[in-house]
């Protein structure tokens, strides 16, 4: 596979200068050359690699790689994904079809497959970790583009997209607010941006989010095993009372909301046992590894959009902030 680089937003992301590939030679990968600066970028396994290493998002490149399929609509056999991404966002197909998209942190994809494969965006997908690995391969006969990249140093050129979201990650980098910028200057001048982020609120300290804060701290600094042992043995302990209070009703609500399992929004997805206890572990490795989480108000949120140059400003009735904004100055 030779990459295409004309035509496409991709860039340098240190000078930004223009990005040729490079044929095969024997005995060496596939890359991307700057034509500016002489920048060289290996292309592994089909995906333009822009960082070194997964930095701070290991533990995310392990869990998606490990549970790659779980949160795909088309493996679970729901429409569950797609909902979420409608109801954080308000974007349909009709709203995406032909566009350019970017999903900044895209993870294994179960929101990317929705953009490229049924809404029919020309998607860019970007992640810091080797999740990207997992997304190319969920993404396969697309024609989606999945590179490894620092949101903080994106390899597109700005103001290039008609539509950047990004769901569930900006919590989890070094400077959120930092992160927001980053992502406002990839969207053009009337195209919109799509953010979900942790909400800072007094819900943080109580039942499952309550456990996450007094535990994360210690479980995040565990080597990789003892992290997973810890994370199985939560499960192992609460699937039965979890399980059955899946299908408690209100009761058995209250019960997986107050539970150290994150578990709680899974009680109404129709999922077989074996992917109700994957998805449980999946999303409790996920609360307790991160090295960063640092949820947000949406009134921090909106400042700086508006300072971004953005307006139309909405909320979205999601829980954390979902929110969306329409871009009308800058560069």
């Amino acid at each position: 596979m030779i990459l295409q680089t004309r035509g496409t937003p991709l860039r340098c992301p240190q000078c930004q200068g223009e990005l040729e590939a490079l044929d095969y030679l024997p005995g060496r990968e596939p890359e991307l050359r700057c034509i500016s600066n002489g920048h060289h970028f290996p292309v592994v396994r089909g995906v333009p690699r822009f960082v070194e290493s997964d930095q701070y998002s290991e533990s995310f490149g392990f869990q998606w790689n490990k549970f790659s399929r779980v949160q795909l609509d088309s493996y679970n056999g729901t429409d569950y994904s797609e909902q979420r991404f409608r109801d954080i966002t308000a974007w349909s197909a009709g709203d995406l079809r032909g566009k350019r998209v970017l999903d900044a942190g895209c993870g294994a994809g179960r929101f990317a497959e929705i953009v490229a494969r049924k809404y029919g965006a020309e998607l860019y997908a970007v992640d810091l970790s080797s999740a990207v690995d997992a997304c190319q391969a969920n993404l396969a006969g697309t024609n989606a583009l999945v590179s490894q990249a620092s949101i903080y140093e994106l390899p597109f050129d700005k103001a290039s997209f008609d539509f950047v979201y990004c769901i569930g990650v900006i919590q989890h980098t070094p400077d959120p607010l930092k992160t927001i910028r980053a992502l406002c200057k990839m969207v053009r001048p009337g195209g919109q941006i799509g953010l979900w982020i942790y909400a800072l609120s007094w819900k943080s300290l109580i039942g499952t989010s309550g456990f996450k804060y007094l535990l994360r701290p210690i479980v995040k600094r565990l080597p990789r095993e003892q992290q997973i042992g810890f994370c199985k043995g939560l499960v192992d302990a609460f699937y039965p009372l979890l399980f059955g209070a899946k299908h408690a009703g209100l009761p058995g609500k209250l019960v997986m909301r107050l539970s150290p399992v994150a578990s709680s929004y899974l009680q109404s997805i129709e999922l077989s046992p074996e992917d109700f206890r994957s998805w449980m572990f999946l999303d409790t490795f996920d609360m307790y590894t991160p090295a960063f989480d640092q949820p947000q108000r949406f009134e921090t949120v909106t400042r700086v959009l508006i300072e971004e140059g953005f307006d139309a400003i909405q909320r979205h009735p999601h829980d954390g902030v979902a929110v969306t904004a329409t871009r009308v100055r800058g560069r």
